[in-house]
């Protein structure tokens, strides 16, 4: 069973929101998944439609003397339960303060052969329940807005898990964001050489995510194909792989004869259709001959304008005066033997300019 905790020290950087979507995608990739509300808000609780209450109150819990099977509530959708958060929760710091740093883990013990993942949505502070989470957690999903104040709690995470001596891994991934805005694409830009651990997906802004508090549903549920949803499936594919949770896609035996025996079909229909081609091919260069003949018939066309323009000079060389304009009108206003100089002196000319 791995514990993976959505964490951060900012409020409002879309933490309840990630832990449920996040644990949904798991959910629906085969995984048995649990949803604990860590939060007094029990945000993520009225998100799946559960009611705020646990039985004994945080206190039975944390000591153990409460059944978790009683505790623990199935949700709409398969895979996944939750355990319940409510405003005794509020309690929860001191509760913790005089335990070990790892009794979160061992109050999950008695159901860790029940789930293959815990998602742990956690409140925005530091205390001792922080502590509680970062020692139990296998990693901190740490999601931010791309934002100087947002990357500055990281630092201040980090430099707390140091002073602490904790080493947990933190995956941080951005919420929120806007690709139009220069600040956001500088931020985003200058956190990958600072944290080599950065998840590679973001969520952008998007009102869907907004909607999840009137739907009181993940957003894959009612909006699939949304940009946040299609995020969120592909930052829990990245997650899963991490923790050793999700495998490279592999094609399996059954699907491996399937695909052999479907190629073996069709290989007679693709040497078919190779023969067809061939023929189309063949056909296409049969229709392409008469083609290139016509097109070199188009060059011979214009030797043959010139050769009937050759034609028509000597024509006109023997019938001059009835073919020149310019002679008809000089005989209207001539007489008949002077139109017949001047065309004879047209022809004479004519003859010089050929």
């Amino acid at each position: 069973m791995k514990i993976a905790a959505v964490y951060s020290i900012k409020g409002g950087v879309g933490k309840t929101a990630s832990a449920i979507n996040l644990a949904h995608c798991a959910a629906n990739s085969g995984l048995r998944v649990l949803l604990w509300d860590l939060d007094p808000q029990a945000a993520a609780t009225f998100y799946v439609r559960t009611k705020p209450k646990l039985k004994g109150g945080v206190e039975k819990l944390i000591s153990g003397k409460q059944d978790m099977s009683r505790v623990i509530r199935s949700t709409d959708y398969q895979n996944l339960d939750v355990l319940p958060a409510e405003f005794s929760y509020r309690n929860l710091d001191h509760i913790l303060e005089e335990e070990k740093r790892t009794r979160l883990r061992k109050v999950l013990k008695p159901v860790r052969d029940d789930y293959d993942l815990v998602i742990l949505d956690c409140p925005p502070s530091i205390s001792s329940l922080s502590e509680q989470v970062f020692a139990s957690a296998d990693t901190l999903l740490v999601p931010i807005i791309p934002t100087v104040l947002s990357l500055r709690t990281l630092e201040q995470l980090n430099a707390y898990l140091a002073e602490i001596d904790l080493d947990v891994p933190v995956w941080p991934f951005f919420t929120l964001v806007d690709r139009r805005k220069t600040l956001h694409k500088d931020v985003m830009e200058s956190l990958k050489q600072d944290y080599p651990l950065q998840l590679s997906g973001f969520i952008p802004y998007s009102s869907v995510v907004e909607r999840m508090g009137i739907e009181r549903k993940p957003i894959g549920t009612f909006s699939r194909n949304s940009s946040p949803a299609v995020s969120y499936r592909s930052l829990w594919q990245e997650i899963g792989q991490r923790l050793s949770l999700l495998k490279e896609p592999t094609v399996a035996p059954a699907a491996a004869k399937t695909a052999e025996a479907g190629s073996t079909a069709t290989a007679p229909q693709g040497a078919a259709t190779g023969k067809a081609s061939a023929k189309g091919e063949a056909a296409s260069k049969s229709a392409a001959k008469p083609a290139s003949k016509e097109a070199s018939s188009k060059p011979a066309a214009k030797p043959a304008g010139k050769a009937a323009s050759s034609k028509k000079a000597p024509s006109t060389d023997k019938k001059p005066a009835s073919k020149d304009s310019a002679s008809k009108d000089a005989s209207k206003d001539a007489s008949k033997a002077t139109s017949k100089s001047a065309a004879k002196g047209k022809k004479k000319g004519g003859n010089l300019g050929d």
